[in-house]
């Protein structure tokens, strides 16, 4: 059997990726551990590392981290009984391999980095930066809250797309059922008294007859369209399409600016209050943003506060602020206080965007639910339409 292993070489200090033979997990990490190998990661060829990160909630992980260290448990000890508490699986490996990393000397930090989980790059420059000064409780706790934050926000568009959801997938499903079952019936009784058939209902049996005649194709490359976009969107890839869907439209586009520009604004309020300088902080918070625009705005930013600039004039100058927002941060500059003044503004960005999203909803809900009614009313007047004019002709 092949294995694909990830490795961390002591000797060297690199981590590497490699493809091994073995006949089970064991003996492949006593080999590699007898060359002088410490096995971060191991699973069977085709079960990559994407199955690994799924299960393992990041969130979960640090408050039950920040809760053993404030009952006053060292690092080593709190992750030994996180290790212990677990049952075999993913999340017992992945405490191990801290358990590993810890006992050879290295930070939590570092730890984190070399773990077969890829940790957030912002869960590990916050836990870096709270090794500096000893703050690594307050530092958990502000990912926590920041995490939650973001999980609140995406769990209210969850909610309100439910509804509108449901009412298409139960609409295409009724008119699947009309076209496929109930239409090719009623195509039975008209066939006698063809010549006598208006053009709408003559074009709608002739696609109810192209379905009834593909049925089982049909179902087929539908259950196909089903199974590609789950694995799509289980795999990350369906988000970013409809993101770029959804943005060519001018009002969403602007909306996700602002859940952008929230996102941006908290990663910095977070990484100033853990000791982060305003240049280092800025490059962690620029890989958050989705949209090329906001990227390269705030790439010109980076370069004029390196050259000087003040944050509020830096980040007006490049578009990525309004007048609210640049008084604020020139407050927040004034005052010594620019984290708290950047959290603040986060926060108005994120209620602006959920404002937005909840209007969108309650809109879209009735329209929605409108359409698919006339569409199904629409199919029953065709088909009822030929029975009207005979009546009328009697």
């Amino acid at each position: 059997m092949r294995f694909s292993v990830r490795i961390f070489d002591v000797a060297a200090g690199t981590v590497a990726n490699l493809e091994v033979d073995g006949n089970d997990p064991g003996a492949v990490r006593a080999a590699l551990a007898a060359q002088g190998h410490t096995v971060l990661a191991l699973a069977p060829v085709g079960r990559g590392s994407a199955g690994v990160r799924r299960p393992f909630d990041v969130l979960l992980f640090c408050d039950e981290l920040r809760t053993l260290l404030g009952s006053g448990m060292s690092l080593v000890e709190a992750v030994d009984t996180l290790h212990e508490k677990e049952a075999p699986g993913i999340k017992r490996q992945v405490f191990a391999g801290l358990q590993t990393l810890l006992a050879q000397g290295k930070s939590l930090s570092a730890a984190l980095e070399l773990s077969e989980h890829r940790f957030s790059p912002l869960l590990i420059a916050s836990v870096r930066a709270s090794e500096r000064n000893s703050g690594l409780e307050a530092a958990l706790d502000e990912y926590t809250a920041y995490e939650r934050a973001g999980r609140d926000l995406r769990r209210k568009i969850a909610t309100a797309a439910i509804y509108p959801l449901l009412v298409i997938a139960f609409g295409t499903l009724v008119c699947g059922f009309m076209l496929g079952y109930v239409v090719p019936r009623f195509a039975r009784v008209y066939e006698d008294f063809s010549q006598s058939i208006s053009w709408p209902t003559l074009a709608l049996l002739r696609v109810a007859g192209f379905v009834d005649a593909h049925a089982l194709a049909l179902l087929a490359s539908a259950a196909l369209a089903a199974c590609t976009m789950i694995l799509a969107y289980r795999q990350g890839r369906l988000q970013p399409v409809l993101l770029h869907l959804l943005a060519r439209w001018a009002p969403v586009r602007r909306r996700l600016r602002t859940y952008q520009l929230a996102r941006l604004y908290q990663t910095l309020s977070m990484l100033l209050r853990g000791g982060f300088a305003l240049g280092d902080a800025l490059p962690l918070a620029q890989s958050l943003a989705l949209d090329p625009t906001l990227q390269e705005q705030v790439v010109r930013a980076r370069a004029r506060l390196a050259e000087g600039q003040r944050l509020s004039k830096a980040f007006h100058d490049c578009g990525l602020t309004d007048i609210v927002t640049l008084r604020l941060l020139q407050v927040g500059e004034r005052s010594g206080n620019l984290a708290h003044v950047l959290a603040m503004i986060a926060q108005a960005h994120r209620n602006e965007f959920m404002l937005f999203v909840e209007r969108t909803s309650r809109v879209a809900e009735p329209l929605i639910l409108m359409v698919v009614g006339m569409l199904i009313g629409a199919l029953i007047v065709l088909m009822y339409m030929p029975v009207f004019d005979l009546a009328g002709g009697i």
